[in-house]
């Protein structure tokens, strides 16, 4: 097999290559590509717990504290006690945190368009529906949306 051939190869030069320039479209606001996912959970359904976040991110909880400590430590997000639950901890964006929120999901999708631009739409739509059946199907968990509703 040609190194061209293999798809999992290219998958991982596509995905460099996106990761890339997400994250030097998002440089200027301080925000990793891990913390942009746990921006747009909170701005789209608030209150969500760390676990939950790790569910939907598919990332690992350690992962999703290192995240939140960050965005803590910089006054983006708040965590308060479930009233049902005492134990788990609910996170929810702050102002400042809606405030940059919004402009990093902003530079984020606009360095997305750029990148998978060179698709037509319903090329882009056959390849999200493609990588969405291997995820899910390889991993066994239902993907969630992770846009902000305007």
């Amino acid at each position: 097999m040609e190194l061209t051939d293999n798809t999992l190869w290219l998958l991982k030069q596509a995905f460099y290559f996106s990761l890339t320039s997400v994250n030097d479209a998002v440089k200027p606001h301080g925000v990793s590509t891990a913390q942009i996912g746990v921006l747009r959970q909170l701005a789209n359904e608030p209150g969500l717990s760390g676990a939950e976040l790790a569910r939907r991110l598919l990332i690992t909880p350690q992962g999703v504290q290192l995240a939140l400590n960050a965005l803590e430590k910089r006054g983006l997000v708040e965590r308060k006690q479930d009233p049902e639950h005492g134990r788990i901890r609910q996170v929810f964006l702050t102002d400042e945190g809606r405030a940059v929120a919004g402009a990093v999901v902003s530079d984020a999708i606009a360095a997305h368009e750029r990148v998978f631009g060179v698709l037509s739409p319903d090329e882009q739509q056959q390849l999200r529906a493609l990588l969405a059946r291997i995820v899910e199907q390889g991993t066994g968990h239902t993907l969630f949306t992770d846009h902000v509703d305007s």
